[in-house]
C-alpha cells in the first residue's frame, strides 16, 4: 500500500470514529425513550382496568385487591434485542411469565455485499463512513415487541424468539392482545 493511501485511510478513520459514536448516542437515547413509553403503557393499561401501579427502574407491581401483575426489565446485550420486559401474572391465575423482547425494527446494513475479492481496507473504511452516515441522516430507530416462547414456571427459562410467536408495534399492543380491558 503506498503512503497516499495510508494517509488517505486514516483521514477516512478519523471522520468514522466520531460518527459511529453520534450514531451510538442516537440509538442509545432511541433505547431509552422506547423504554419509558413501554414502562408507560403498562402504567396506562392498568391504571384504566382500576390498577394501581408501583414501581421504579426495573420492576413495576400493578395491584387490584392483593392481586399483582409484575413488570420486570431486564438488559440484553444480544445482537437484536435491547431490554426484555417480562410480564409476571399473579400466582393465583397460574399462568405462566410472558417475556418480551424489544427489538430494532429495521435493522441498518442488512445488505451488505459479501466479500469475493481480497479485502481492501480503503474501501471497507469508505463503506463503514457511508453506513454511519446514512444512518444518521435517516429517521430514528423503531423498536418492535417480540414475544418469547412462554416460560413454564417449573421449567428453565427460556430466552428463543421463535418464528410463530406474534410480534407487536408496541408494548401496550401486547398488552391489550394478552390482557384486554
Amino acid at each position: 500500500m503506498d503512503l497516499r493511501t495510508v494517509k488517505e485511510l486514516a483521514k477516512l478513520k478519523a471522520q468514522v470514529g466520531p460518527l459511529q459514536r453520534q450514531a451510538a448516542e442516537l440509538l442509545n437515547a432511541a433505547v431509552d425513550q422506547a423504554k419509558k413509553t413501554a414502562i408507560a403503557q403498562f402504567k396506562s393499561h392498568f391504571t384504566a382496568g382500576g390498577f394501581t401501579v408501583v414501581g421504579e427502574a426495573k420492576r413495576y407491581a400493578a395491584s387490584y385487591e392483593g392481586l399483582q401483575f409484575f413488570l420486570e426489565i431486564t438488559e440484553t446485550h444480544g445482537t437484536a434485542s435491547f431490554c426484555e420486559f417480562s410480564l409476571v401474572p399473579p400466582a393465583l391465575l397460574g399462568e405462566a411469565r410472558v417475556s418480551v423482547q424489544m427489538i430494532q425494527k429495521r435493522l441498518p446494513s442488512a445488505d451488505r455485499p459479501v466479500m469475493t475479492r481480497e479485502a481492501n481496507p480503503l474501501h471497507d473504511v469508505e463503506r463503514e463512513l457511508a453506513e454511519v452516515r446514512t444512518m444518521l441522516s435517516s429517521s430514528a430507530p423503531e423498536f418492535s415487541f417480540a414475544v418469547l416462547e412462554e416460560e413454564n414456571v417449573d421449567a428453565p427459562v427460556v430466552s428463543v424468539i421463535r418464528g410463530d410467536q406474534p410480534v407487536f408495534n408496541s408494548f401496550g399492543d401486547f398488552l391489550a392482545s394478552v390482557y384486554p380491558q
